[in-house]
């Protein structure tokens, strides 16, 4: 055997019995020398195979490769706490069992074999390739990480993506590393869910304006929006566990407030229509104060209403018991009013054309239809200017033979008047029109007739109420009916008369009942007027 120098320990004394090799019970078995020959042999051989030799050393520098050796175990251990795959240090720790397997009065053989030190160099040397590649693979797999979420994100602040390179660089261990990509791998997963939530939370405050512009309550919605806003402070892994009931929620909330919505313009509906029928029922004499009142009632009910069955119950409501009920008791008061069926309501094209729109609708109740601009044109007009003569006396054109001034002009500076009844009815006639009556009618003639169905275009004043006339004179010589330039007559069609008035299609205000009095009023300023059959 080779000599060995026994490294400083305590001596343990031997009973006789032990130290001539007696294994009795509970005494401590001693190995053979030749079986402690051959595990130093097979130490050796050990060592040879790992790249060293065999040449003995002394205690000393035993102490120095057993510290090593702690040195590189504690490495070991400090690198798979910093992440390192422990399958990398697999074999270098197995070696590093099986040369400690072997010992000598209590240390391991191997440190007393000076050649042990080019093992330890060579594992010092993977050690730190296993280092160097744990944090280069690291590196590239957050590195990758990184850039695929930057691939995502191509509208982020600058500012986001230098804080995450700034973590790139001051991370010090695979283990850091892998934290790094599996942060930035999780956003970037996140970011299609992140974009679905961002949808939903688009369409639910689409829907929550909708809702507040149609005048009806948008619960849950600003609940949901609020839940929303909290999702976004949350972290990563948070948002991967709140995302999908998240979306659940705004995804429900979107159909409710859909089918609200639509609920909701059905009952718009039927609020136009009953606004409708109240008005004419009005127009024709009906008592509306209980429709406007159920009216009145259905508005509170759509203001409070969360969900779509009661907003169809309003609309419903609505329908059935104002419009429906309104039409029914406006049919009823017909029975009692003329109204003359198949008059047209036109609207006055030109500033000054009214006479000529009240003409056109009192021809469509004998199917005749002729523009505005065509009676115009064939009634001509007198475009002479106005001047005052020797005496002051206002001379102009005559409206009862043409236009006078411009139909675009204006009454209140003399820069154009009106028609009045001859020209019309010369005009009506060559259209093949029948007309029973024209130029000074009584107001009672006129009821009569209307009553007997014949529609009446009636001269009266703009506001329906009496004026003093100030006549001007013609170029003529015809003394000419004038209020103006201060107030401003208007051409009527009368369609209807019940008891307290009549209905007129007003050419610049559209049709309305006037009331006997005001109609009297304003008619007996001119006392003109065309009856039509």
């Amino acid at each position: 055997m080779i000599a060995v120098r026994k490294p400083p320990r305590p001596l343990v004394r031997r009973s006789r019995r032990t130290a001539e090799g007696d294994t009795g019970s509970g005494d401590r078995v001693r190995k053979h020398p030749l079986a402690r020959a051959a595990s130093i042999v097979l130490l050796v051989a050990l060592l040879a195979s790992l790249g060293g030799g065999g040449v003995a050393a002394d205690a000393a520098n035993a102490f120095a490769l057993q510290a090593r050796m702690g040195a590189l175990e504690t490495r070991w251990s400090e690198m798979v706490a910093d992440g390192v795959d422990p399958a990398n240090l697999a074999e270098l720790r197995s070696q590093a069992a099986q040369v400690e397997s072997v010992t000598w009065f209590g240390m391991p053989a191997a440190f007393l074999l000076p050649d042990t030190s080019v093992v330890l160099d060579r594992w010092e040397v993977k050690t730190g390739s296993v280092w160097a590649k744990a944090m280069a693979d690291g590196r590239e797999s957050a590195l990758f990480a990184e850039r695929r979420l930057q691939g995502l994100l191509p509208d982020e602040p600058a500012a986001a993506r230098k804080d995450r390179l700034s973590q790139l660089a001051d991370a010090s261990t695979p283990a850091e590393y892998h934290e790094l990509w599996d942060e930035w791998t999780l956003e970037a997963d996140l970011v299609p869910i992140d974009r679905s939530v961002a949808t939903a939370v688009g369409v639910v405050a689409t829907l929550i304006d909708q809702a507040r512009s149609l005048g009806i309550l948008s619960e849950p919605g600003p609940r949901a929006l609020a839940q929303a806003a909290e999702y976004v402070s949350l972290a990563a892994r948070e948002r991967v566990d709140r995302s999908q009931p998240l979306v659940r929620l705004l995804d429900g909330t979107a159909a409710d407030l859909n089918a609200r919505l639509a609920a909701a313009r059905r009952a718009k509906q039927a609020f136009k229509q009953a606004a409708d029928e109240i008005s004419r029922g009005a127009l024709y004499g009906v008592d509306v104060t209980g429709y406007e009142e159920r009216v009145r009632a259905a508005t509170r009910a759509y203001s409070t209403a969360t969900t779509a069955a009661a907003l169809d119950a309003v609309a419903s409501d609505l329908t059935n018991n104002v419009v429906k009920s309104l039409q029914r008791a406006i049919t009823s008061w017909m029975s009692k009013v003329h109204v003359i069926a198949g008059v047209a309501v036109y609207y006055q094209t030109h500033a000054l054309s009214c006479e000529e729109a009240a003409t056109s609708m009192a021809l469509t109740h004998q199917g005749i239809h002729v523009s505005q601009d065509q009676i115009l044109a064939a009634i001509g007009a007198d475009r002479r200017p106005m001047y005052r003569d020797s005496s002051g006396r206002i001379r102009w054109g005559d409206p009862y033979v043409s236009f006078v001034g411009s139909v675009d002009g204006d009454m209140s500076n003399y820069t154009g008047y009106q028609a009045n009844y001859p020209p019309l009815v010369r005009v009506s006639k060559a259209y093949g029109a029948r007309i029973l009556d024209y130029g000074y009618v009584t107001a009672a003639t006129i009821y009569a007739r209307l009553a007997a169905g014949h529609p009446v275009v009636a001269w009266a004043t703009w506001d329906w109420a009496w004026h003093p006339r100030h006549d001007y004179i013609a170029f003529d010589g015809r003394s000419v009916p004038w209020i103006g330039p201060t107030f401003a007559s208007h051409v009527y069609t009368v369609v209807g008369v019940r008891p307290d008035a009549v209905l007129v299609n007003d050419p610049m205000r559209g049709q309305y009942w006037v009331g006997k009095a005001a109609f009297e009023a304003a008619y007996s300023v001119f006392n003109e007027a065309i009856v039509f059959a």
